[in-house]
């Protein structure tokens, strides 16, 4: 069996991509429009990032089942 782990990489290639661009942002706390959207745009960004790092776990979960093979194939006791 090969293990194909390349839809993870893509996934935790994008979280470290879309992690460093929100790094080190400034929030803008004045109850202004400007300061409301960033604030919005941020908050949208981050529940994304969260996802982005619930995908990539999915996604090796993935790979780890269909290599472990739950349908049987073990000897029993093992």
């Amino acid at each position: 069996m090969q293990i194909d782990l390349s839809a993870v990489r893509q996934t935790v290639r994008e979280l470290a991509e879309r992690l460093e661009e929100l790094d080190g942002t400034v929030v803008d706390e004045a109850p202004t429009r400007t300061g409301s959207r960033q604030r919005t745009e941020v908050s949208r960004s981050l529940q994304y990032l969260a996802h982005l790092g619930d995908r990539s776990s999915v996604e090796v979960m993935d790979v780890f089942y269909a290599f472990r093979r739950w349908d049987g194939d073990r000897p029993a006791g093992k």
